[in-house]
């Protein structure tokens, strides 16, 4: 069974927990694989936000996941934040200066919007042309070659 959640919001993979406490090692193991996927999944988009709004508690090998998701991240190029942190679980994070390294926001839409505007998608259309062989008749016959008289 997984243990997170994914969302696309706009440009924006977000990651909800299923479990409020997440201290069983096996479960913060599989986690830890699925983490691996993630930044996969968030590369095309290069954004990332893990929304932490149903979990109250965490052990510190959770931690451990986080900080290996959040150095995987920006190998990848990725912009990791982190929203909806509970009191208990933010004071840990405070003690060990995690707030430094990492992007942490009160909630999900303040994090959103600190990502900025999505990016516009928008495919290029040669021609007005439907398909890759109009496409191709667009640019007419091909010429001669400059090597071959």
């Amino acid at each position: 069974m997984p243990q997170i959640n994914l969302t696309d919001k706009e440009d924006v993979v977000v990651v909800t927990f299923n479990q409020a406490q997440i201290l069983d090692e096996g479960t913060i193991r599989q986690i830890g694989s699925e983490f691996l996927n993630l930044t996969t999944q968030a590369a095309a988009e290069r954004k990332l936000l893990l929304n932490f709004s149903g979990v109250t508690f965490m052990s510190s090998a959770m931690l451990g996941q986080i900080m290996k998701l959040s150095k995987q991240a920006k190998q990848d190029k990725i912009d990791l934040k982190l929203s909806d942190i509970s009191p208990n679980i933010m004071e840990v994070f405070k003690i060990l200066n995690l707030t430094k390294v990492l992007s942490i926001y009160k909630t999900e839409a303040e994090a959103l919007k600190a990502f900025g505007p999505p990016r516009k998608r928008f495919r290029r259309r040669i021609g007005g042309s439907r398909n890759s062989a109009e496409a191709l008749k667009a640019f007419g016959p091909p010429r001669k070659s400059w090597f071959g008289r």
